[in-house]
């Protein structure tokens, strides 16, 4: 047992939920916060003290973190990719990291790790990006791009005042409990409604291995640093045909055609291609990367168990 107590942000989330059971399973205490329209029947299996509120509230904030608490992960974030959704998704990324971080500092936090993204870097279409690449966020046509990285330049601002804050960048991550991003993703390949798939690719990582370097970041992480987690990048056509073996259907086709289906922003990230190298993580934090199919097998045989996709044929 830890005796130490972590306080989630977002933990009804894919990442969050994750976290929340690690944290359980290592004997840390979890206060794991949520909004109150969040679905919580995952969050429910693992054990922790939950309370409601909006990561924009700082009274709310300031009543809830406990002052001097070892760690407070801060997972909340919009993760949409319709310019629709920006003024929201800018609100939810950048103002409730501001109100969490000043929060975090008057109570006097021990750690504060910061759940960015692989996307603050923006998009170099086939160029291996490590920690030290320039971002071009701030020019391409997608906001959580720019919003994730206005997030990450409030928390490396304060982490260079003196607030002990270390950040990782997850690239893609796929595994149990995704019901935004990659579990839909899986749903659609399987029911024939996904005939098309983008012409770019991405960086992957597994979400059991994401969870542990967010525990390392706290343990081993150096205050101020940026730890990009990844090891698998694949063409999303590639993805597409690892789902569609395993659960038994024809591939999507890879195009850089539009699907009407599409926002503009999905059309763009989905047609660029994405490489980032993890070696600092596996190094600093013990990472590991772990195979595409790994991913998208572990992510299939969660959604059989949920009932989210049909059991898998009898083998021969």
């Amino acid at each position: 047992m830890t005796g130490k107590t972590a306080f989630v942000t977002g933990a009804s989330g894919f990442i969050g939920t994750n976290l929340v059971k690690q944290l359980g399973e290592a004997g840390w205490q979890v206060i794991a916060m949520h909004r109150e329209t969040s679905n919580l029947e995952y969050l429910k299996r693992f054990p922790a003290t939950l309370v409601v509120g909006d990561i924009g509230d700082r009274e709310f904030l300031a009543g809830a973190i406990p002052e001097g608490v070892d760690a407070l992960f801060h997972v909340a974030g919009n993760v949409s990719f319709d310019s629709a959704g920006d003024e929201a998704q800018t609100h939810a990324n950048v103002a409730g990291t501001r109100a969490v971080v000043e929060v975090a500092k008057a109570k006097g936090v021990g750690r504060f790790i910061h759940t960015s993204t692989g996307a603050v870097f923006g998009l170099h279409d086939g160029v291996p990006i490590d920690e030290t690449a320039p971002s071009n966020a701030d020019e391409i046509p997608v906001n959580y791009c720019r919003s994730k990285k206005a997030a990450e330049d409030i928390v490396l601002e304060a982490a260079a005042a003196g607030l002990d804050a270390v950040c990782v960048n997850p690239g893609n991550v796929v595994g149990p409990y995704d019901r935004v991003i990659w579990g839909p993703f899986v749903e659609a390949i399987a029911s024939g409604a996904m005939t098309t798939v983008g012409s770019g690719g991405g960086a992957f990582c597994h979400i059991d291995e994401t969870a542990k370097a967010h525990i390392a970041a706290y343990d081993r992480g150096k205050r101020g640093e940026r730890y990009i987690l990844a090891g698998a990048n694949e063409s999303f056509a590639t993805a597409a045909a690892i789902v569609a073996e395993i659960v038994g259907v024809a591939p999507p086709r890879p195009t850089s055609e539009r699907n009407p289906d599409a926002s503009d922003e999905i059309h763009f990230v989905t047609n660029q291609t994405q490489i980032m190298l993890c070696d600092k993580a596996v190094r600093e934090l013990g990472f590991k990367p772990v195979p595409l199919r790994t991913m998208f097998a572990d992510l299939c045989a969660w959604m059989r168990e949920e009932g989210l996709l049909p059991a898998a044929p009898p083998a021969g």
